[in-house]
């Protein structure tokens, strides 16, 4: 008995809020045949990246008026590898189906739809996929790295830039809402402009990444032009696509 008061008395878990970036597949047209091709091809690009990705499914930019076969669009989805989680930018139908099919049904700060606050020409957002190890969160304006950041680390910054001083290693993810500097190898996956600011940069002195990501728009090593691989470069967001420049 005593025994079992003790563990009463334990709180059994922690329940609050936090914010993670996940991927949005945001359909631009009604046309789900043609949505199947193009995100089989995606998928190619970067399987393993996106196997068991959670998404979340953006209508927002369809009419009110088009009536779309969500169940089929769910379908094809999870066909690919994804897990469906929920959807935004829909209608009051469109809600009720989510909830007979066990999706949640999400809403952006500013709220309704077509207001929505994604920032992307691409139709998908990059999630952060569970890192194997204990992630670093940053809450200042920047964080500095003296370290490398190793295989399977996460290190997150919720304000300003992070600089690391040494390289990130292979299955590495550093995110931040501003600018990324690596003055060393930049290897695993970057993430900058993460709040959705167009304006952020990546910078390394070594391009070996996995994938580099600009307020949600991506490339992934197999895009990358092969003289600039293993050199110095800067990053941008320019028209929609991500520019690489040798430093």
């Amino acid at each position: 008995m005593p025994n079992s008061a003790k563990h009463d008395n334990k709180v059994a878990f922690d329940l609050k809020g936090t914010s993670f970036t996940i991927l949005v597949l945001s359909l631009r047209k009604n046309d789900l045949d043609a949505a199947a091709v193009q995100l089989v091809e995606k998928v190619r690009q970067a399987a393993d990246f996106f196997h068991n990705a959670p998404v979340v499914i953006s209508l927002q930019h369809l009419d009110e008026e088009e009536q779309i076969d969500l169940a089929m669009l769910v379908s094809i989805v999870r066909a690919q590898g994804f897990i469906p989680v929920g959807i935004t930018g829909c209608t009051e139908q469109q809600k009720h189906q989510a909830a007979a099919m066990e999706l949640a049904v999400l809403t952006t700060r500013a709220g309704g739809r077509g207001q929505e606050e994604f920032v992307a020409e691409e139709p998908v957002l990059i999630p952060l996929p569970a890192a194997q190890e204990k992630p670093i969160t940053a809450t200042d304006t920047s964080l500095i790295l003296t370290e490398p950041v190793r295989s399977g680390q996460s290190v997150t910054v919720e304000q300003g830039d992070l600089t690391v001083m040494a390289s990130v290693g292979s299955g590495a993810e550093i995110t931040a809402p501003g600018n990324i500097h690596v003055y060393g190898t930049l290897r695993g996956r970057a993430f900058a402009g993460c709040n959705g600011s167009p304006k952020a940069r990546i910078f390394c002195q070594r391009l070996e990444a996995e994938l580099v990501s600009i307020a949600g728009i991506h490339l992934v090593s197999e895009d990358f032009p092969a003289h600039l691989r293993s050199k110095a470069v800067h990053i941008r967001l320019h028209g929609g696509r991500l520019h690489i420049t040798a430093l």
